[in-house]
């Protein structure tokens, strides 16, 4: 039985620059995600889990999936952007550039992509290459976003998309925000302040909200939720058909085979819809379940199918995998920092020079140093100790009568790593 139509979610975040941080891209996540929420329960849409920390990578392996090939209707991005390419991550979390162009140029190359949302800043200039490449409607911005209104933008869209249809979707989601933050359209971005206060009578060209929408004339009218009752008519058709044969099956052989038997036959995928339709085998809910259990690395997926389906027909894999789970440590190094500690060198034996003075304090305060950072070189579990240096603030020299003694107040400066030590669950 064919998969749901599907909504892909990605986002990709800033983990270099503090000031560039979107705080609120989980928020956001989790916002469609709770709209949508109906629509998934009732088996009519399809969620791919979203792509957090996307890489380009991610998003293109979660358009070939068998599973959602053909099936994406929407592809949403939250992150940073500009007129000429979305700012997704690398391997490490550094922020890199998927150009507009061949980004357009994918995403119009992917059969039943119907929306393609671009919830980052100044994405306007990609509309026009989108459109010419395929996709049927692009929501983009048109100057920088705060975060948070961003978030609460996507969250009104997608609650209204269930059930309107894309421009009143869209015209909707900018009233809704209309109504928290007023008249002023610059309330919502962020290189202005804040402000709530109407826009004068007298203003020949008021400031517009920052969204727009260009969609295809032909889908203005295209829902979510129309096309999901479509198909969910069509699935019930084939339910009835597959029934009906499952009852010939049933009535033909009713004790060839054992209700264990049965439920082993029910794993093979050509038969798990036939034996859905009957009781005897997976629902597609469970089956999904467990597709997307085995997939993860970890066992959070094996002990969610096990909560919602303890005697299912997975359960005694499910146990066995769990069991076979094991939980591995990485350690990394983090950059080194200093820890400054003060220190004081009294003044020694005379030297004949001042400056022999200086390099006989200085050797000293390194030793004093060396003692003063011990801890960090004890506790080996916690820290890497890279070097130690005594730095001189305020020296305190005295000319005796046999050469210059001298002494300084100054800092220990202990150079140290952190040890940051990571566990990871790997079931296979």
């Amino acid at each position: 039985m064919p998969a749901p139509a599907a909504i892909l979610l990605a986002f990709a975040n800033d983990w270099v620059d503090d000031k560039r941080h979107l705080r609120s891209l989980l928020d956001e996540s989790k916002a469609i995600a709770e709209a949508m929420a109906p629509l998934v329960d009732a088996g009519l849409l399809g969620m791919p889990p979203p792509i957090h920390n996307a890489t380009v990578d991610d998003v293109i392996r979660t358009f070939r999936v068998r599973r959602y090939r053909d099936r994406i209707r929407v592809f949403h991005f939250g992150g940073h952007a500009s007129g000429s390419s979305l700012l997704f991550e690398d391997e490490v979390g550094g922020p890199t550039e998927a150009q507009a162009s061949g980004l357009a140029g994918y995403l119009g190359r992917q059969t039943g992509l119907v929306l393609v949302f671009l919830n980052g800043c100044c994405t306007e200039p990609q509309v026009r290459q989108l459109r010419q490449a395929g996709v049927k409607a692009v929501v983009a911005t048109t100057s920088a976003i705060q975060d948070k209104v961003a978030a609460e933008f996507a969250k009104a869209f997608y609650a209204e998309l269930a059930a309107r249809s894309l421009r009143d979707a869209f015209d909707t989601a900018v009233q809704t925000i209309r109504m928290s933050l007023g008249d002023n359209p610059r309330a919502v971005t962020r290189d202005v302040a804040v402000t709530r206060h109407v826009v004068p009578h007298d203003t020949p060209e008021p400031p517009a909200w920052p969204w727009i929408i260009d969609c295809d004339p032909a889908f203005e009218a295209w829902s979510l939720g129309s096309e999901l009752a479509a198909e969910a008519r069509r699935t019930r058709r084939r339910r009835i058909l597959l029934a009906m044969a499952a009852m010939s099956l049933l009535l033909v052989t009713p004790l060839a085979v054992s209700a264990e038997a049965r439920r082993t036959t029910c794993r093979v995928p050509g038969l798990r819809s036939l034996c859905a339709v009957v009781g005897i085998g997976p629902t597609r809910a469970e089956q999904a379940l467990w597709d997307d259990a085995r997939a993860q690395r970890s066992g959070d997926g094996l002990r969610a199918y096990l909560r919602a389906y303890p005697r299912g027909v997975y359960a005694d894999e499910a146990l066995a995998r769990e069991r076979g789970c094991t939980v591995e440590r990485d350690e990394t190094l983090g950059p080194a920092r200093d820890v400054r500690l003060p220190l004081t060198v009294p003044r020694g034996d005379p030297s004949p020079t001042e400056e022999a003075a200086h390099r006989d304090a200085e050797s000293r305060g390194n030793r004093d140093a060396a003692d003063a950072c011990g801890p960090y070189k004890t506790y080996t579990t916690k820290f890497e100790l890279v070097t130690v240096i005594a730095e001189p603030r305020e020296w305190n020299c005295l000319k005796a009568e046999h050469g210059f003694a001298c002494g300084f107040h100054g800092e220990a400066v202990c150079r140290i790593r952190d040890r940051i030590q990571t566990d990871h669950e790997r079931c296979h």
